[in-house]
């Protein structure tokens, strides 16, 4: 118990620099809008699950508030930017020289709300990917701890013991801090953790374990069987990721070879019979084809492989 109070003490201390400030705006805002904004609570229900299974330790009314308030500031600075364009710029008509500080006011205040509302669901999705990624590996490594005899409470101490920032290993923290520290018993802190987790086999994994102990049955034997499938599923994906690959290859040449070939050939032909194309110059064009054109779509197709190659 004193070792799990002693890190979370240096956990806090690490991070009080980072979460003063923002945590003194969630406050603010909460004191200053909670009792006015009470209607929206019950309209945004969703979000507070949300919050839960992206593990964001920030309570759902403090969030909602937060998202109005700085609504709100959005939209301050988007009615005075509108304001000072509008006197600066010589705009025609000039009624939507009127209309433009309440267009660039309700479409900041409306763009910063929309993506505060999103940002937990990016999380959501961010931490279930993370954990889909880590379970084949961990349930092993489970596996070889009940295989030695720890009990389900002494595997999760053994893998919060572990100095990584995996999400498994958070959340053994999690159950650890809330048998050693809140008092709960093992079942209830599990429990407590599958609410704040997305629904998937990490989620299965840990009720399936509950059941286990629960039952009187092997641990060893519940992870070699859980283990085995997971491994399984891994190397499905693991095919259709590689599928996947060979799609962008085939986009790869397409793109960044076949493409930029033909177009150049294309161009120096039409050259011949005229120096321009619908306006614009043909060099100019031949120039936007190296300079931006291939140079966008190699980007954009690096960025499709990262996602699609499995991290780990």
């Amino acid at each position: 118990m004193q070792k799990s109070f002693d890190y979370s003490i240096n956990t806090s201390k690490k991070k009080k620099a980072t979460d003063n400030s923002s945590g003194s705006i969630h406050v603010f805002s909460y004191r200053l809008l909670n009792k006015h904004i009470k209607f929206l609570y019950p309209k945004l229900s969703n979000l507070e699950k949300t919050l839960k299974h992206a593990m964001m330790p920030i309570p759902f009314e403090v969030y909602v508030c937060s998202i109005v308030f700085l609504s709100i500031i959005a939209g301050v600075i988007g009615l005075v930017s509108g304001i000072i364009i509008a006197l600066v710029i010589n705009i025609e008509p000039v009624a939507f020289a009127f209309i433009l500080p309440i267009i660039a006011s309700a479409g900041m205040a409306q763009g910063v709300f929309f993506i505060l509302q999103m940002i937990p669901q990016v999380n959501v999705k961010n931490r279930a990917a993370k954990l889909m990624d880590e379970l084949p590996h961990f349930i092993g490594y489970m596996a070889t701890l009940a295989t030695s005899g720890l009990s389900l409470e002494g595997i999760f101490k053994s893998i919060a013991s572990e100095d990584s920032q995996e999400e498994i290993v958070k959340d053994s923290k999690f159950i650890t801090r809330n048998i050693d520290i809140m008092g709960m018993d093992l079942v209830t802190a599990i429990n407590d953790l599958i609410k704040r987790t997305p629904p998937g086999p990490y989620a299965d994994l840990l009720e399936g374990a509950i059941i286990t102990v629960q039952s009187g049955g092997k641990l060893k034997e519940y992870f070699i069987a859980t283990g085995k499938v997971q491994l399984e599923e891994k190397k499905m994906a693991l095919k259709k990721s590689t599928d996947s690959l060979g799609v962008m290859a085939e986009m790869y040449t397409i793109l960044l070879i076949v493409f930029p070939l033909m177009s150049i050939i294309m161009l120096s032909v039409m050259a011949i019979m005229s120096p321009d194309l619908g306006g614009f110059d043909l060099m100019t064009l031949m120039n936007l084809l190296t300079y931006v054109m291939v140079p966008f779509f190699g980007f954009l197709l690096l960025f499709m492989m990262d996602s699609m190659v499995p991290k780990r």
